[in-house]
């Protein structure tokens, strides 16, 4: 359930990801990745704690993966096409990070949003590749 006073993170990333022009027309689901080509925010695991102020504030981090399923034929153009997508998925993170736009928290104030693992093949699937970048969203937790 949400309320105005409570946005789950990973909410808040799906909305921020699908402000990406180039993904904005694409179903981008949570923690699930179907059989057809499509994409998925998943939570990876990770300390969520980064540092603790005597304040009681904190740094925190909440680190996620963009994964897909794309068309895999062992094709080396298919191949540049697929790892060329994630190339510029990196440089739109870079990019919105400069310009500090940030998904929108509640109760907590992004500081930076950054790729962790660069995009890659992850999986293979009879005609389909499973390529997943992996990132990390750090933001103060206020008091």
């Amino acid at each position: 359930m949400q309320t105005e006073k409570y946005k789950p993170i990973i909410d808040s990333i799906r909305d921020y990801i699908l402000t990406c022009d180039f993904l904005k027309d694409y179903k981008v689901n949570v923690d699930h990745l179907g059989v057809n080509m499509e994409y998925s925010i998943n939570a990876l695991p990770c300390d969520p704690l980064i540092k603790k102020y005597v304040d009681g504030g904190s740094i925190k981090q909440f680190q996620f993966a963009l994964t897909s399923k794309d068309c895999y034929d062992g094709d080396a153009r298919t191949a540049i096409e697929n790892s060329g997508f994630y190339e510029q998925f990196e440089d739109w993170i870079a990019e919105q990070d400069s310009k500090g736009i940030y998904p929108e928290l509640i109760g907590k104030a992004p500081t930076s949003i950054s790729v962790m693992q660069k995009g890659y093949l992850f999986d293979l699937d009879t005609d389909l590749g499973q390529y997943e970048i992996q990132c990390k969203l750090e933001y103060e937790q206020e008091v």
